[in-house]
């Protein structure tokens, strides 16, 4: 038999549909009682809870809580170790009075195969219990009648002759109203009764003692009623007498459809690095806009109404409360790669969405320590793999800053040039060079001073690091000329500050005109060491400096030697040679500089017009 057959087989019989199979009911788990038969002080009290409904199956497990209020000391709320959906209120009270309190049963089915589901019936609802006085009113004197000389022109009286209590879904319920009650003739035994016209037992009394005068307390049992108005009434009746006294009593259940719940702050943001530890829980303070803190006592709800990509990285604590409140709000990277996450808190009071509070969590990526790539330290001009004291370098590799930027004024201090750009710095021989541009994967630099020749280490270090030692080697002068970028030329200009551009870099958008033969022309380099009077290789340069000994230096153009007007630094790091265009044929004719020995990048071009 296949797996496809067997599977047809299980759907024919309908094994597939487990919620309609196991779980039958449709309706779900209600409690039906407002309050409870009152209790007895010192006497045993078992009562059912009792309930209806629930669509889960009755192989399951029951439990309860209570959320809001307390039970009378000396009773419990229980359940049975079986099989039962039954709950129950159980012990002997020790104190007497009237107890309002929070059920909260839960009925819990898992599932038995495959093919049936978990599910859980859950409900909550607001009772009250009576725990009455054993002997209320104890009296020496053993005759039973407690009021045994009855007054014919005994009456009542009250200081409230009506009550009048207003409950706002979904507020606070109103507070027991408080009725004084006295009467004429002496000291007489009274008996209290309140009686509903609808909506059920929503109405209670009880009195402080059981003979006049005293005091009334009405209280009012809202849990589950709509919005209408409710009458009912208390009546007062001096014991084994006619003489009886009613005070109508009228409840108006309306519902808050204007309050707005304010939160503080009005949006979360949350940070943390992937792999690292979840970030602190952060507190939000729910109040309702625009009213006294006496009236602000409104009972809401908080959800989660959106946290993709799964649901799970947002909580908030508690998930009911009554303002002014404050919530916790938490966040868990468990389960998800780095990257933003937005979520929403969905405030509610009365089963209606009311405000919002958007949640945002990034997760970043472990810092990566900054890298420099194998080859990746050359001299800026011509891409050369020398370095020399005063020469413009340039490191490549990655994550080598998390900004991009060139130095700016506010860098240089006290004259000198910056060594550090936003927590970025660069050793070349463990000697600080100047920092003129930084970005994730090239890095400029100009070399400090240093004696020492040979292959030297190199080092980028950044607020997530120090990267490995690259070597490159390091000579007392690395001439190289600078480029116009994109193209083999030689970066100059005209006396007249015009580029030296053929029209091969015309058509590449760089304008400018071909040297002539005999014109003196502008040419620009870095490496070419030492300097007349010398100058540290970092500091800034107060005037132009000729080169320490210009007759170790040579400028050829296709292959003739040029005259040298001038050769020396004009700025930190940047070379400046004036010649004249020897007797050249036109074209694109080779340029090369030399410095005791060392030549600067071979193929470089200028153009030359005659």
């Amino acid at each position: 038999m296949t797996a496809r057959y067997t599977l047809g087989i299980l759907a024919v019989a309908g094994l597939f549909t487990g919620a309609s199979w196991l779980h039958a009911q449709t309706a779900p788990l209600q409690i039906t009682p407002d309050s409870l038969p009152p209790a007895t002080l010192g006497a045993s009290y078992n009562q059912q809870i009792v309930t209806t409904g629930g669509v889960c199956s009755s192989n399951g497990t029951a439990s309860s809580k209570i959320d809001a209020g307390a039970l009378p000391p000396g009773l419990f709320l229980t359940s049975p170790t079986t099989n039962q959906k039954a709950w129950f209120l159980q012990g002997i009270p020790v104190a007497p009075g009237n107890f309002s309190f929070t059920v909260h049963l839960l009925w819990t089915y898992n599932r038995v195969s495959p093919v049936d589901t978990n599910c859980v019936d859950d409900v909550s609802k607001l009772l009250t219990l009576i725990v009455q006085d054993s002997n209320p009113n104890p009296n020496p004197n053993p005759n039973p009648n407690p009021n045994p000389n009855p007054n014919p022109n005994q009456t009542l009286a009250v200081d409230r002759p009506q009550i009048a209590a207003t409950y706002r879904i979904p507020h606070l319920p109103p507070g027991a109203d408080a009725v004084q009650v006295t009467s004429t003739g002496g000291v007489s035994a009274i008996t209290v009764q309140s009686v509903t016209d609808s909506g059920g037992p929503w109405l209670s009394v009880t009195a402080r003692d059981s003979s006049t005068p005293t005091a009334l307390a009405i209280s009012y049992s809202v849990s589950g009623l709509p919005q209408g108005t409710y009458t009912g009434r208390v009546t007062v009746s001096i014991t084994e007498t006619l003489v009886a006294l009613t005070i109508p009593v009228t409840l108006v259940v309306t519902t808050d459809t204007t309050s707005v719940l304010q939160s503080a702050p009005a949006s979360l943001a949350f940070f943390s690095v992937l792999g690292g530890a979840d970030p602190p829980a952060q507190p939000v303070k729910i109040r309702v806009s625009g009213i006294t803190a006496s009236t602000d006592n409104l009972i809401f709800q908080t959800i989660v109404s959106a946290a993709p990509p799964n649901g799970k990285w947002l909580s908030v604590s508690p998930t009911t409360a009554l303002t002014p409140a404050t919530l916790t709000v938490a966040v868990t990277a468990k389960d998800l790669p780095a990257g933003v996450y937005n979520g929403v808190l969905r405030l509610a009071f009365g089963g209606n969405p009311n405000s919002s509070i958007p949640v945002t969590f990034t997760i970043q990526a472990p810092a990566q320590r900054p890298t420099i790539a194998a080859g990746g330290v050359v001299d800026a001009a011509g891409s050369g793999h020398a370095v020399a004291p005063g020469t413009w370098v340039s490191l490549f590799g990655t994550a080598l800053s998390v900004t991009t930027r060139a130095w700016r004024d506010a860098d240089f201090q006290n004259g000198r040039l910056p060594t550090s750009l936003d927590g970025v710095s660069v050793t070349i021989n463990g000697k600080s060079a100047a920092v003129a541009f930084i970005s994730p994967t090239q890095i400029n630099v100009l070399a400090a001073d240093d004696a020492a020749t040979g292959l030297v280490p190199v080092q980028v270090k950044n607020t997530a690091g120090t990267s490995d030692g690259v070597l490159v080697l390091q000579q007392t002068a690395a001439p190289a000329l600078f480029e116009f970028p994109g193209a083999k030329y030689a970066a100059g200009v005209h006396v007249d500050g015009s580029y030296l551009a053929g029209p091969s870099l015309v058509q590449q958008g760089i304008p400018g005109t071909a040297a002539h033969v005999g014109e003196t022309i502008v040419l620009f380099g870095t490496g070419f060491g030492a300097t007349q009077p010398a100058i540290p290789a970092t500091d800034l340069v107060p005037a132009p400096l000729t080169l320490a000994h210009p007759e170790e230096f040579s400028l050829r153009i296709g292959g003739l030697e040029a005259v040298i007007v001038y050769a020396g630094l004009i700025s930190p790091g940047l070379y400046q040679f004036n010649v004249v265009v020897p007797q050249v044929a036109a074209g694109d004719q080779p340029v090369v500089a030399e410095l005791r020995g060392l030549r600067t990048q071979s193929a470089l071009l200028v153009t030359i017009q005659r």
